[in-house]
């Protein structure tokens, strides 16, 4: 017996291919298209492998962008425990060796997880298969958030960059903040691929350019130029004593620690991406991986040393002459006849933090689209756009980071309170998942993998815990109207402790949601009941056109077909009947009195009264609807069906229909 089911084959040698889309459909469409761009076929998914001198700089710009704030970030905490001196500042280059061994560590971490994970070992999946379920959605949940804070906090230091050689232009921070987002957004709607090999270049520039200012600025401090303390005479450096440690604290130089560990954001971002390297993919990402680590060390402790030894602090990002830790050792490290660097490092800061954005524009909507898959996360957040872009999670990683922005008046330092406490929480999670796959599986060589992770998992859970300890409150003041008595809270990682669980037990009612729909939908002992009579039923405002073609339509669907006239007047009902037996085609006509011109009311009445005549009816209301050629026409006119939908949307063997006319001109 044939089968009643058939299907389009796929274009191919044998068989025509589908046309491509229209160019626009309207106006609107036209400007849609010009601005995203044609929609692509889902046969264009796909990515290029990328060779190592690419692979490098496209997605280690995070990790290597965050130089451009890390030592600004720990010079800004040790400045204000020296009173605005520069007592503290020598306790940068031990706080920096730290941070340097830290990173040495989750990266060899990592090396096992690349090993594992061939496919791409983000710390969700990671966990999900050696931790369970709360620890995966704990770590999905702490990567959404510090994707958000990554646009937030590389572009607002990406704008500080610029402002530090355009100087007029810290009026408009908010403004251009939220105009960078915007552009990276609509860059990504339009579907931009992570191969292009022009993305590199910004990366290469920014490193060869910091490296380059390290270097002038040792060859400057070595051979004391006068040239290299011009930041002197701008009021940017003072004098001052070493503060004793016993001044200064533990906890205090924890604070600074933990500030200057957002260095180590975006060193997961290789590990999620092997399978888009060249073969051999994990050695080649293991490979990249090792030169990413490196080249930070060397930028992040040389940039340290040479502010140190300049006498650079950082300055309040609210002042209206502002410049940035690595505007200010640029200044100060090349001679007038080579300053046109001091250009190219701050324009290339500005670049490089752009696309460190770009990335998280690139690793929040890909996550979101996993636990989406997963039933933890809307099932549109899985969905590809018209450009093969997860248009979805995109918009929504755009309005959290510029409402980020806003908040926060695009304040780096602001930003730090609340950075980095999500993405050291992923790697704990990661990195314990990995102990207990190594304990489970016992495959070859595990115990120096076990030692690695193990060692990864102890490093990354304590400096988790000091963030969390030390960025407790470390923000700027909510709001001086908010406060209980004397105390006013601040802004710092309490705001991501707080989410985190909020956000998992969302995913978990989520989950239950798709669970109980799949439960309900199921077709295993299903007996499908068959009504016996439809009962279609035409709301009549009046008679024209329109409802005559919503008649001729009700008269096909069902042989009891009846017109519904809701009577708020008797004059226009006069003149209903006068034309009706000429129109209806002998379609029975309804009329409900409504003394209190009602609509909605009357016919969900009627509706229920039709139900009670039989119960193994279904019921199906037609309702005329006016189509306008321009969109302001359609305020013009009455909303009737749009209600008369709303109310019978939860209304059971009730079946709404539109019938469409349109208006010519």
């Amino acid at each position: 017996m044939p089968s009643s089911l058939s299907s389009i084959p796929p274009p191919g040698d044998d068989s025509p291919e589908l046309p491509p889309p229209p160019k626009y459909h309207s106006a609107v469409g036209g400007i849609r298209q010009l601005i995203f761009g044609r929609s692509l076929p889902t046969s264009g998914a796909g990515h290029q492998r990328l060779p190592k001198y690419l692979a490098l700089p496209i997605f280690s710009s995070d990790a290597l962008s965050s130089n451009a704030y890390a030592t600004e970030a720990i010079l800004w905490v040790l400045l204000q425990l020296g009173s605005g001196q520069l007592g503290a500042l020598p306790y940068a280059l031990p706080i920096s060796v730290g941070i340097c061994l830290l990173l040495f560590v989750v990266v060899l971490s990592y090396q096992q997880i690349i090993q594992a994970y061939p496919d791409g070992g983000g710390a969700y999946p990671v966990s999900r298969d050696n931790l369970g379920v709360l620890a995966a959605l704990v770590a999905g949940a702490s990567l959404l958030v510090d994707y958000v804070l990554t646009v937030a906090v590389s572009v607002a230091a990406g704008v500080a960059a610029v402002i530090t050689i355009l100087p007029a232009m810290h009026t408009h921070l908010v403004g251009i903040c939220l105009f960078t987002i915007f552009l990276i957004t609509i860059a990504n709607l339009r579907g931009v691929r992570e191969t292009g090999g022009v993305f590199a270049i910004p990366t290469y520039v920014f490193v060869f350019s910091i490296i380059a200012t390290i270097i002038a600025g040792v060859f400057a401090i070595a051979t004391h130029q006068p040239y290299a303390h011009k930041v002197l005479a701008q009021g940017h450096l003072v004098n001052g004593q070493l503060v004793p440690f016993q001044t200064v604290g533990i906890y205090l130089l924890l604070r600074a620690f933990s500030q200057g560990c957002t260095a180590l954001t975006g060193v997961e971002a290789i590990s999620n991406t092997v399978p888009l390297f060249e073969k051999p993919q994990e050695k080649n990402a293991i490979a990249t991986m090792r030169i990413m680590a490196l080249l930070a060390v060397v930028m992040f402790f040389g940039l340290t040393y040479v502010a140190q030894q300049f006498g650079i602090s950082a300055m309040d990002q609210h002042d209206p002459h502002y410049r940035s830790v690595v505007g200010m050792v640029a200044d100060a490290a090349w001679p007038s006849s080579l300053h046109w660097m001091f250009g190219v490092v701050q324009w290339s800061t500005a670049l490089v933090l752009a696309l460190a954005a770009n990335t998280a524009f690139a690793g929040f909507p890909q996550l979101a689209s996993m636990l989406a898959r997963d039933n933890y996360l809307p099932r549109q957040l899985a969905n590809f756009g018209d450009r093969l872009a997860f248009s979805n999670g995109i918009i929504i990683l755009a309005v959290a980071a510029a409402a980020l922005i806003y908040l926060f008046k695009g304040i780096v330092d602001d930003l730090l309170a609340l950075y980095a406490i999500g993405v050291f929480t992923s790697f704990t999670l990661a990195q314990v998942g990995m102990v207990l796959r190594w304990i489970r599986l016992r495959t070859p060589g595990w115990q120096l993998s076990l030692f690695f992770n193990a060692l990864g998992a102890l490093a990354t859970g304590a400096v988790t815990i000091i963030i969390g300890v030390s960025k407790f409150a470390d923000g700027a003041i909510i709001s001086s109207h908010f406060h209980f008595g004397p105390y006013y809270p601040h802004y710092g990682a309490w705001l991501v402790i707080v989410l985190v669980p909020i956000m998992v037990l969302t995913f978990y009612k989520i989950n239950r949601h798709y669970e109980m729909l799949k439960q309900e939908l199921a077709l295993d002992n299903f007996k499908p009941v068959i009504p016996s009579r439809n009962v279609v039923l035409v709301l009549v405002p009046r008679l024209h056109r329109g409802i005559v073609e919503a008649i001729a339509y009700a008269r096909v669907v069902s042989e009891d077909a009846r017109a519904v006239y809701i009577e708020t007047s008797p004059e226009n009902t006069k003149r209903l009947k006068e034309e009706w037996d000429q129109w209806s085609g002998g379609m029975p006509l309804v009329i409900i009195e409504s003394p209190y011109r009602s609509l909605i009311g009357p016919m969900l009445r009627y509706i229920e009264a039709v139900q009670s005549e039989r119960t193994d009816d279904v019921v199906t209301v037609v309702v005329p609807e006016l189509v306008t050629r321009k969109w302001w026409h359609r305020i013009l006119h009455n909303q009737a069906g749009p209600l008369l939908r709303f109310a019978l949307s939860s209304r059971r063997d009730v079946i709404v229909t539109s019938v469409r006319y349109f208006l010519e001109q």
